[in-house]
């Protein structure tokens, strides 16, 4: 794990260094070029004149050719005052039929007229062509034609940059040009070396505090985080791996509050499960014990042990729906439908235990025909649970009113019923939109009421929950209301 950074750093040295110093060779080779190409040019244009000048004086030609006699002075003359050129007298094809030099070295006697041609046309620009002497390397020159009677009969061909000229300028270039070149080159690369170690030695650093970190982190030290700044080059991978750090140990934390709350649901549910099934095995073993006297005491036991399993049924059914609905994969199957018809048959069926206990149900606007899209098997879950627990804990000649009313697309249903008023935690835990897991439930909030959280969270419809001037217990949801879809004619 230590060689590794030494590895990855060490490669990224060598690279940069390799890059550098390709960059510097391609620098010198550009300098040189471009100084060379420059003087070239600039040489060029200044001796444009050399050729027309010549080719201007008469007495040298006429339709047979040149004079070689007078000839011989005017290439003399012209190679003394300017050393670096070669005078040749070409004829209309290119063909070298003069020249002041040996024969013997002259290497080539065609040169390309094409590129005099050129050269006539636009004379600014860096045009080379063919040296006689040197055919190998193209020449900057001059050149003119060379007319008589208005006849052409060949071009004046000088070139510029001879052999020796050549040979010195590259002297000079190897001995100034290149000294200064090769200094400046060694500098680059010298301060490329200690650029490059200082850089990957702070990256090397760095580096090796992102693995004591990560080690740490490995030995399940959850509290570990990188002291980085936005300046740093890791800071993107350190701000990373913080808010993950972070975020895990928020789930670590909520894990110990889920578990810590699963065991107080457990414990809650036990006891709702302990509490009738205590009751009808004890009805169960007093009639085993003891035979009841008459049958009508048989028979109120035998309700009574009824009423205590179905109300079991009832937990577990409650328990089976809650577990199914918070699946990731559950969703609701809405349709639309007339939520009153549902409400009106639950409020049918509690009837009669209302009536046991003289409670007087009202309903107001309960003819209401606004359509709801909801999963109407779990809305009708959400009324009944609703109005059971309503006539559960309204005491004996107590009220429960319930109203329908419609404002702007919604269905509003108001449920108010008397009796003790609900504890502070159980309405903060109704109103909290957020908060509808049943296992958070507070004490005293029944399976039944989680259920309807629960639907109503899924439906996306609003549920509160407060108490009223009089004290009563008062729910309110609002339903969305179902919009027929308009078609279009034509």
């Amino acid at each position: 794990m230590r060689t590794r950074p030494k590895s990855i750093f060490s490669r990224i040295g060598i690279f940069i260094f390799l890059v550098i110093t390709a960059l510097g060779v391609s620098f010198v080779l550009i300098t040189y070029n471009a100084t060379s190409d420059y003087y070239q040019a600039s040489l060029q244009l200044l001796n444009k004149d050399e050729a027309p000048r010549i080719a201007a004086l008469t007495p040298l030609f006429s339709k047979q050719g040149i004079d070689h006699h007078k000839a011989d002075s005017v290439f003399d003359n012209t190679m003394i005052v300017s050393p670096n050129t070669e005078v040749y007298f070409l004829d209309t094809l290119g063909h070298v039929k003069y020249y002041y030099a040996p024969d013997s070295l002259i290497k080539e006697r065609q040169v390309p007229t094409d590129k005099i041609k050129i050269y006539l046309k636009d004379n600014l620009h860096l045009i080379r062509n063919i040296d006689p002497r040197d055919p190998e390397t193209l020449k900057i020159f001059s050149a003119a034609q060379v007319k008589v009677d208005h006849q052409k009969i060949g071009y004046i061909y000088i070139i510029l940059a001879s052999k020796e000229y050549r040979n010195v300028a590259e002297f000079v270039f190897k001995s100034q040009v290149g000294g200064w070149a090769t200094k400046v080159f060694f500098m680059i690369i010298f301060a490329t070396i200690i650029f490059s170690l200082l850089y990957t030695s702070r990256l090397q650093r760095s580096y090796n505090r992102v693995i004591q970190v990560l080690d740490q982190f490995k030995n399940g030290d959850l509290n570990v985080r990188f002291d980085t700044k936005e300046n740093d080059d890791f800071f993107p991978i350190a701000d990373a791996f913080n808010k993950m750090v972070a975020m895990l140990d928020e789930n670590f934390r909520r894990l110990k509050l889920l578990e810590e709350e699963r065991r107080v649901f457990l414990a809650n549910i036990s006891h709702d499960l302990r509490t009738p099934l205590a009751i009808a095995r004890g009805y169960t073993e007093t009639m085993l014990i003891e035979t009841p006297t008459t049958h009508g005491e048989q028979e109120r036991h035998l309700e009574m042990v009824l009423s205590k399993i179905m109300q079991v049924e009832k937990l577990v059914l409650q328990l089976f729906e809650l577990s199914k609905m918070e699946s990731v994969n559950f969703i609701p199957h809405k349709e639309p439908f007339i939520f009153s018809e549902i409400l009106q048959e639950t409020i049918k069926g509690a009837e009669f235990q209302a009536k046991q206990k003289s409670i007087e149900i009202s309903c107001e606007n309960c003819e209401d025909n606004t359509l709801v899209d909801a999963d109407i098997s779990m809305m009708e879950r959400v009324a009944q649970n609703l109005l059971e627990n309503a006539v559960k804990y309204t005491h004996p000649g107590g009220f429960i009113k319930i109203r329908l009313q419609r404002e702007s697309g919604l269905l509003t249903l108001e449920l108010e019923n008397s009796g003790d008023p609900l504890p502070p935690a159980i309405l903060n835990w109704v109103n909290d939109a957020a908060d509808e897991d049943a296992i958070k439930r507070p004490k005293g909030a029944g399976l039944g009421l989680a259920l309807v959280k629960r639907v109503l969270k899924l439906h996306g419809f609003k549920f509160k929950a407060s108490l009223s001037a009089e004290s009563a217990n008062r729910f309110l949801i609002s339903l969305n209301s179902y919009t027929y879809p308009v078609k279009k004619i034509g």
